[in-house]
């Protein structure tokens, strides 16, 4: 007898135990859209030389925030009358350096990346959305968003803008197949996602999350 009350329990509780893995699945499939293929994004700052010339000075190193129109290194170039002229290289936003380049006394041509910067206040979350679990989705929803560098941290989202084409369109290869074996792909589109400020964490551009949009 007790053993057959023990069967009873074990079964019962295996039940139980399926019907709320069961639910949970449901819940997810239904009222969440979750993706990992998502990153840390932000608008990249692209510092270059107005003219060609000699860099003769950039004082600035990676970590260094930096105000817009803040003069950060001088290029000496030939002016209109054939003589050396100096020109000021400015800082186009406020953002903080995250990579340069930069050789003192070096010659650059007009346009030659000096450095990159982002501004660290504005970073937001890129997520690629299949364009299968695309439907439901809309600007204004709440979205959870975890940082694999930070464990067990939640971060709150919403969703800013849901992208006008799939990322594929902007690929430097063409995805259109014209023979006869052509295999359909499923697209992803960019999804920009704000993230709210009550948590202050030192993340990074690149960084990698996984997103989960409430779509209800």
């Amino acid at each position: 007898m007790k053993k057959i009350v023990l069967i009873n329990i074990l079964t019962l509780l295996i039940l139980a135990a399926a019907g709320i893995a069961a639910y949970h699945f449901y819940d997810e499939a239904t009222n969440y859209v979750k993706t990992d293929n998502a990153k840390v994004d932000g608008t990249q700052l692209t510092i270059a030389s107005p003219a060609a010339g000699k860099l003769t000075t950039f004082d600035k190193q990676v970590g260094d925030e930096i105000s817009k129109d803040d003069t950060i290194g001088e290029v000496m170039t030939q002016g209109a009358d054939g003589k050396p002229a100096k020109m000021d290289l400015k800082m186009p936003q406020d953002g903080t350096i995250v990579k340069t380049q930069a050789t003192e006394n070096g010659f650059v041509g007009a346009g030659t990346p000096i450095a990159y910067a982002y501004d660290m206040d504005k970073l937001f979350v890129t997520a690629n959305i299949k364009e299968t679990d695309l439907d439901g989705v809309e600007k204004g929803q709440d979205v959870d968003v975890y940082v694999d560098g930070y464990k067990d941290t939640t971060l709150k989202g919403e969703v800013e803008q849901i992208g006008y084409a799939t990322a594929s369109s902007f690929s430097l290869l063409p995805s259109s197949n014209g023979n006869a074996n052509f295999t359909k792909v499923t697209q992803v589109v960019p999804v920009k996602i704000s993230l709210s400020k009550d948590k202050s964490l030192d993340i990074l551009p690149g960084m990698n999350v996984t997103v989960r949009i409430h779509k209800n």
